[in-house]
């Protein structure tokens, strides 16, 4: 027998995984291929880095809308609309613009930070849920990679909403943006650019029928279809969808109630 024959005669050893993409090549997927994106997010989820940079995006995002429109004007509409439905006196309505005065200085730097926290709390709620519904289906994925792909379909789509947003904001007079409808990117806006009046649960209704929210949505599909076996997109996209117009019905309704 030859040396080389004992070489050859022995099985060629697996092919070594290739390396996790870095966190820019991953945002970046999730925009241009996000299927084969979320696949590979789902083998090495490392969610550090997208939780540091959704933090930080809304924390910055949130300073400057209320640096640019200003604590008392941000709530102050609000006490406005209480006041014309009358939920509230006019004296009462002072008497809470007395204290948005005072807590204004504090605000535009406290706000942010329970936004951040919020938004990761609400992402970690959201994952927890579909790893909740898996089981129960009897479906083959895990927590880990459902949070990673969480949290890079609300970073993209956050990334792109914020700079809308914060372009308008500082393009448009202060006063005539709606604080309960920034950006206007639903038909609840287009409806009030026509001139439709609608009634308070259909008009917070409509504005969950937003182009970001949508696509928030149907990333969220992709993702969780892409780190779940034999889960077809159109099946894990129909169960976000589920869970949104739930949530939009459930938000409508307290809004409607509370506004």
């Amino acid at each position: 027998m030859t040396p080389g024959s004992n070489l050859a005669s022995q099985p060629a050893s697996a092919a070594p995984e290739a390396a996790p993409q870095s966190f820019v090549s991953r945002l970046g997927g999730v925009y241009f291929s996000p299927g084969e994106s979320f696949q590979e997010i789902g083998r090495a989820p490392r969610p550090v880095v997208p939780i540091l940079a959704l933090a930080a995006l809304t924390f910055v995002g949130t300073y400057l809308f209320f640096n640019r429109i200003g604590v008392e004007r941000v709530f102050g509409q609000g006490i406005e609309q209480a006041v014309e439905s009358g939920r509230l006196t006019p004296e009462q309505a002072e008497q809470q613009r007395e204290g948005i005065r005072k807590i204004a200085p504090y605000a535009k730097y406290l706000m942010p930070v329970v936004f951040a926290v919020f938004i990761t709390v609400m992402i970690l709620a959201i994952a927890g849920l579909a790893r909740l519904v898996s089981m129960i289906m009897g479906i083959d994925n895990k927590f880990g990679p459902l949070f990673a792909v969480s949290l890079y379909a609300f970073l993209a789509v956050s990334l792109i909403s914020s700079v809308v947003l914060l372009a308008l904001i500082y393009l448009k007079p202060v006063e005539e943006i709606d604080m309960q409808n920034p950006v206007g990117s639903n038909l609840a806006a287009f409806a009030a650019f026509a001139g439709i009046t609608l009634p308070k649960f259909l008009k917070f209704l409509l504005s969950y029928v937003d182009l970001f929210y949508i696509w928030k949505v149907v990333l969220l599909g992709i993702g969780y279809a892409a780190v779940s076996r034999r889960v077809k997109v159109s099946t894990a996209v129909t169960y976000t969808a589920a869970v949104a117009v739930v949530i939009a019905f459930i938000g409508a309704g307290w809004a409607a109630m509370f506004s």
